[in-house]
């Protein structure tokens, strides 16, 4: 546990993308670093409060914004942009496919924002790819060395988003949220040979697990996928 706890990344500076909110108890969502909900929703089965969720277009713009970004030259800026406009739309295509095919199937998906439904908002606000020649070297080395392919730890990539929840009547917030995951730790880390390997496996599992969130009861506690696989793609 220790070690698994080593691997997680610190939260990413806030973007700016979401509104300033006061600090509440713990929330069920223990896959998230840091997550707010508003009183008046708390403790109370999202199915029941609505029968739809709306994921909106994924917002890539506060990325520019950050520090980080400013540290990359202009040609690299425009690869990264035209790279995280990629990787918004395969973001909002998983969070809705994980929604219509949870086994539950209590929140159909809506085309819009309306009575009834919940308004997801998300902002990509982190995409750092892999560091692919690293991770091959150390790839190669687990070949020879059993375990030295955890050296790719050192190359990995990492991935942030901030988020909102809205009632699609009202437009009134309902929740807010930030998360930031590094790529996956493998014995054998054949899947960095990808530069966006490991963003798009943490895609995977934030839209699984925000699936179970929106479908499960108050008494379910959503956690949070291991950073390490033993799967090497």
């Amino acid at each position: 546990m220790t070690s698994c706890q080593l691997l997680e990344p610190a939260p990413a500076a806030d973007s700016g993308f979401n509104p300033k909110t006061t600090g509440s108890a713990p929330t069920r969502a223990a896959f998230l670093q840091q997550a707010w909900v508003a009183d008046s929703h708390r403790g109370k089965p999202v199915s029941e409060q609505f029968n739809a969720v709306y994921f909106a277009p994924v917002n890539t713009r506060f990325m520019a914004e950050q520090s980080w970004w400013q540290q990359q030259t202009p040609m690299r800026q425009q690869s990264l942009s035209e790279d995280a406009r990629a990787i918004a739309t395969r973001m909002r295509q998983q969070f809705m496919a994980a929604a219509s095919n949870h086994p539950s199937h209590k929140m159909r998906l809506a085309t819009s924002p309306g009575p009834g439904v919940l308004v997801i908002e998300l902002a990509l606000v982190e995409l750092v790819p892999s560091k692919a020649y690293w991770n091959a070297a150390a790839t190669a080395a687990g070949f020879a060395v059993p375990g030295a392919g955890f050296l790719s730890v050192a190359g990995r990539g990492s991935i942030a988003i901030e988020g909102r929840a809205r009632d699609g009547a009202s437009n009134s917030l309902v929740a807010t949220f930030k998360d930031r995951r590094a790529d996956k730790t493998a014995p054998v880390n054949l899947g960095n040979y990808s530069w966006y390997h490991g963003a798009e496996t943490n895609i995977a599992d934030w839209a699984s697990e925000f699936a179970e969130f929106i479908n499960t009861p108050p008494s379910h506690v959503v956690k949070r996928a291991k950073p390490v696989t033993l799967k090497p793609w």
